[in-house]
């Protein structure tokens, strides 16, 4: 039986990765070659995913018979009910405009994000349960990568660079902190050394995939602009492998530092390779960097304290 959950979560945790890729694929498609059929080829690898997920989440739960798979089943259940909530929605209201937050914030994108999402904190426990290190390490990495993907996308609208920066420069605290509690968890839950560094170079194959975008004739986007990948690539890395060989006395300080050298590296710099029009000061910078350090220290204080409490 132990072999069996541990060839399930893995298959699911592969399986959800995917179907995120294919998230992210089709929100590419979407701004690069505009809104196609229902069966694009980003929707069409969605389903695929999303189905051989569900498919061994209720197996799983079959075999099983536990609450914790019978949940996991449950929640997985829920995912493929946002692609017709999303056409119904499309045909009421209308599709939403690329250049509105609404096309992140509209109810069935949130459903969706919200269901894998939620599916994959109730993976979590199964595959740390794994008796294989390194497939401990894989699927984990991969779970993690996925959560903090979707989490991002949702939070996106409030990034100071990109095409919404709703609040501003004080924006950048959102994904700092999101950043650090992430790390900080996969810091924890994957064993030996290079947990964190493994969920971020996961997580960079899946946002890789936004880069270099072109946007389709009749697609209007916000002006904006953005810092370079390697530059991105190089704040998110050097935290996790700095979290990874650095020890701390305090366990919250890993993600409250990772979420720091996050807004110091990226905002510190960007700047400088943007096009004239979006440039900023140096008040913006610090902007940045002081909201990525306050909002670091409170959210994973926040959730250390949570998490012992709960222990």
């Amino acid at each position: 039986m132990e072999n069996l959950k541990q060839i399930l979560s893995r298959s699911i945790s592969a399986a959800l990765f995917t179907a995120v890729m294919a998230g992210t694929w089709d929100a590419w498609w979407h701004g690069a070659l505009g809104r196609e059929s229902f069966f694009s080829p980003p929707h069409i690898l969605l389903y695929l995913s999303v189905f051989v997920a569900i498919s061994f989440g209720v197996y799983g739960w079959y075999k099983t018979k536990e609450k914790l798979w019978k949940r996991l089943a449950f929640i997985l259940a829920i995912v493929p009910f946002s692609a017709p909530f999303d056409e119904i929605w499309h045909r009421v209201f209308g599709i939403e405009s690329v250049s509105s937050p609404l096309i992140v914030w509209s109810p069935p994108h949130v459903a969706l994000i919200l269901s894998i999402v939620g599916s994959l904190v109730m993976l979590l426990p199964i595959l740390k349960d794994d008796k294989d290190a390194i497939a401990q390490r894989l699927f984990g990495g991969l779970a993690f990568a996925s959560i903090f993907s979707l989490l991002l996308f949702l939070v996106s609208p409030l990034e100071p660079l990109g095409p919404y920066h709703l609040l501003g420069f004080w924006g950048a605290g959102i994904t700092a902190g999101l950043f650090g509690i992430v790390l900080l968890f996969a810091k924890k839950w994957l064993p030996g050394i290079g947990g964190a560094t493994i969920f971020i170079a996961f997580f960079c194959m899946l946002s890789s995939i936004g880069f270099g975008e072109k946007i389709a004739l009749g697609v209007t986007v916000p002006p904006h602009d953005h810092p370079p990948s390697w530059l991105q690539m190089f704040a998110l890395i050097l935290p996790a492998v700095a979290v990874d060989l650095v020890k701390f006395k305090y366990s919250w300080l890993q993600g409250a530092i990772a979420a720091s050298l996050y807004g110091i590296i990226l905002y510190s710099f960007a700047s400088a390779f943007l096009e004239p029009a979006f440039q900023y000061g140096p008040v913006s910078a610090i902007t940045a960097i002081f909201s990525s350090l306050i909002v670091g220290i409170i959210s994973t204080l926040a959730v250390t304290y949570i998490e012992t409490k709960n222990i």
